[in-house]
């Protein structure tokens, strides 16, 4: 099947909310003139009316009759009239300052974030544009800026919308989670250097899999500066979030919020230094070892462990490519059943008495309404000192001595293997290089596109009722393209995966933002596959999008990278 790319309008992000996010506040530059002698007519035009308004009497024509002819503006309203026209577009114009930016999985949400501050805006279909709903800092002392933002919906089966909370990450190594209305929830001090980037990892999505679904993890990763890795539990995460909710809801003191979530904390000491990461996971059942690649003079032949509890793919300088494994079984992983038994026996409150029907699939519970108060755990609080990281095994490395790779983009799990297989790099000699993760070999190379920037969108094959199915006995059936931006040239490039055709090429200019979307919510490796299907059919929570890339303009335009059959 033949595809094509269209840059489709996904209306925009008010100028004004971008300005305000990079500091340029609006400037009132007014030209001053001189109005003396048109002041002192005014003043004997007024004089002059009030002589006649001594002589007025009931006997006086008072000129009904008479059609009076337009006023000509005052010299104060000539002012402010000038002034209008002008500042307004000088004020917010084009940005070209930088800023991050962060999405929920269909686009519905972003977070955008400006050296010390952030903005949390939703998409408002009936105004045709994003609403800015909260916005916060914080940087609690001088010099303290943001370094990495992350947009982290919560999939909360009780209501109809996902939660929506913001990650942020700091140059002094504090990690603070906020509500969308940008109330700080909890925090953390895991590491005293900057976060340089916050990834999630989740389970694919459920029209990817078959009928059954095994279990699966979910973990948040941290990378600083420093080459230290910290892994969040995705799960223990999920309850801390909704504990502290719990509690700002409840308006209890915000000093009890801040609770601690477990986590592992790595050092890679084998890079000098690491400019990316991704997480793969624990590995997957397999009847047979993988062999990652045959005996080379740069890469190691050491296969991933077939029972490695994490593995990490590393990008950066000397070496530029490494992979990471352990088998380390000290993990911190909570499961669903006890999770279930701490909140039921713990917490009495129908704020959490969702969580015995969730997972038991009970019904009402008969003591969830009998505190007339949220009761509060006693979770642990924040460590007061900062753990050591652990030095994790190198499995496999890649070196070319004049190369440096800045970033790694990992690909959707695809729908045969139900894990991601396929990753994009981007790196400082104007390269992106494809890579089959299993085998650890290089697919593709594209030269001369500098200050690149990877996404991927997905298309169905199937239609949406089918991808919904619960009567579904086969994965469905995805398309995957590889969309590449380059900031130096402005153009667009968008390829079929592996081996397919190059299917668009856009020259959209500099000064964009090349957006990635699509994964499932925090919390879905604890629902089961029929209720995740059930909130795709009636479109809850964002649950099953398709990856697929937005473009961000200068001027607040948002566009979405749309793939479709040729005509």
């Amino acid at each position: 099947m033949s595809y094509k790319c269209i840059l489709a309008p996904h209306y925009c992000i008010p100028p004004p909310i971008l300005s305000i996010l990079v500091g340029r506040l609006p400037q009132v530059s007014t030209i001053i003139e001189d109005v003396t002698e048109e002041a002192t007519t005014t003043e004997t035009i007024k004089l002059e009316e009030t002589t006649d308004d001594q002589v007025d009497s009931w006997d006086k024509d008072w000129g009904w009759n008479v059609d009076e002819g337009p006023k000509s503006p005052s010299p104060v309203d000539r002012i402010a009239s000038s002034s209008n026209t002008s500042d307004y577009a000088h004020a917010f114009s084009p940005l070209t300052e930088s800023y991050m930016v962060s999405t929920s999985p269909g686009g519905g949400y972003m977070v955008l974030a400006h050296k010390s501050k952030f903005v949390v805006v939703e998409l408002n279909e009936e105004e045709e544009e994003y609403c800015a709903v909260g916005q916060g800092s914080g940087c609690e002392m001088e010099g303290e800026e943001i370094t990495a933002i992350l947009c982290l919906p919560l999939f909360v089966p009780s209501v109809r919308k996902n939660q929506t909370f913001v990650m942020a990450g700091y140059n002094t190594g504090w990690l603070r989670v906020f509500s969308e209305t940008g109330t700080i929830l909890t925090a953390q001090l895991l590491e005293p250097t900057p976060i340089l980037s916050i990834k999630i990892r989740t389970p694919p999505p459920v029209y990817k899999t078959a009928a059954t679904q095994s279990w699966q993890d979910e973990e948040i990763t941290l990378l600083f500066q420093g080459n230290k890795v910290v892994s969040i539990d995705g799960q223990s995460l999920w309850m801390v979030l909704r504990v502290c909710d719990g509690q700002r809801e409840s308006g209890i003191d915000s000093s009890r919020m801040h609770t601690a979530f477990t986590y592992k904390k790595y050092e890679f000491q084998k890079h000098d230094q690491v400019k990316d990461v991704v997480s793969l996971g624990p590995s997957p059942p397999r009847s047979t070892p993988t062999t990652i690649l045959e005996q080379s003079s740069t890469l190691s032949t050491i296969p991933f462990p077939p029972i490695a509890t994490s593995r990490y793919i590393a990008v950066g300088y000397n070496p530029m490519l490494c992979y990471y494994a352990t088998t380390d079984s000290s993990r911190p992983l909570m499961s669903a059943v006890s999770m279930a038994s701490y909140v039921v026996s713990r917490v009495a409150t129908p704020v959490f008495s969702l969580a015995k029907s969730w997972w038991s699939g009970g019904g009402n519970n008969s003591n969830s309404g009998s505190s007339p108060t949220p009761y509060v755990p006693d979770m642990h609080p924040p460590p007061s000192n900062v753990e050591p990281a652990t030095p994790i095994p190198v499995v496999l490395t890649l070196e070319d001595p004049d190369r440096r790779i800045t970033s790694i983009s990992v690909a959707p799990a695809s729908t045969s293997s139900q894990r991601s297989t396929l990753a994009a790099t981007t790196d400082l000699l104007g390269r992106v290089i494809l890579w089959d993760l299993q085998s650890g070999e290089m697919v593709r190379m594209w030269k001369g596109i500098r200050d690149a920037v990877c996404g991927w969108v997905e298309v169905s094959e199937d239609n949406s009722n089918e991808l919904s199915s619960n009567q579904r006995n086969r994965p469905a059936r995805v398309s995957l393209f590889l969309v590449i931006y380059s900031e130096r040239r402005g153009l667009l490039l968008v390829f079929h995966m592996r081996h397919g055709a190059k299917v668009g090429i856009f020259r959209i200019g500099q000064g964009w933002r090349l957006v990635p979307c699509g994964r499932e919510p925090l919390g879905s490796s604890m629902v089961s596959a029929d209720r995740r299907r059930a909130a795709m059919r009636k479109d809850e929570g964002e649950c099953g999008c398709l990856s697929k890339c937005l473009l961000i303009g200068p001027d607040g335009e948002v566009r979405n990278i749309q793939i479709v059959p040729k005509e």
